[in-house]
């Protein structure tokens, strides 16, 4: 692996585009079974609080704790990989995996985002299934 650091910026950057997209798709149903959704404050406060976006909860989560590694006065290849692992478990979850599933197939952008997100696990290391990871773990 190159700089760590970069390479964290680069997976949490991917991420978050991710992120955003599924929170785009997940919007467009909430609208769809309730109406329009008035500005980023509401959607903000959907995210957090309502069921329809309770899956998309844990990649919040990992989010900032990319951006909490981040912070680290030291960064190494390892503390990358493991957090890149952390991102495909949560991908590969149960919780997460039914909806994701859902907007893969429905949402163009997040086919891409997707791609371009398991692409750069693999770089980083974190692009092995939960079982292996956990198996690593233990």
């Amino acid at each position: 692996m190159s700089d760590p650091r970069a390479v964290l910026r680069e997976l949490a950057a991917t991420a978050r585009t991710l992120h955003h997209r599924l929170l785009v798709a997940t919007q467009k149903s909430f609208e769809k079974l309730h109406g329009r959704v008035d500005g980023p404050g509401q959607l903000l406060q959907l995210a957090v609080h309502d069921p329809l976006f309770a899956w998309l909860r844990p990649l919040s989560q990992q989010l900032a704790l990319l951006d909490e590694l981040g912070e680290a006065d030291e960064l190494h290849d390892a503390d990358v990989a493991r957090a890149a692992a952390e991102v495909s478990q949560v991908l590969e979850s149960e919780p997460f995996r039914g909806p994701y599933l859902v907007y893969l197939q429905s949402e163009p952008d997040t086919v891409l985002a997707n791609a371009a997100l398991r692409s750069l696990l693999a770089r980083a290391g974190g692009g092995r299934s939960a079982i292996e990871t956990s198996r690593i773990r233990r």
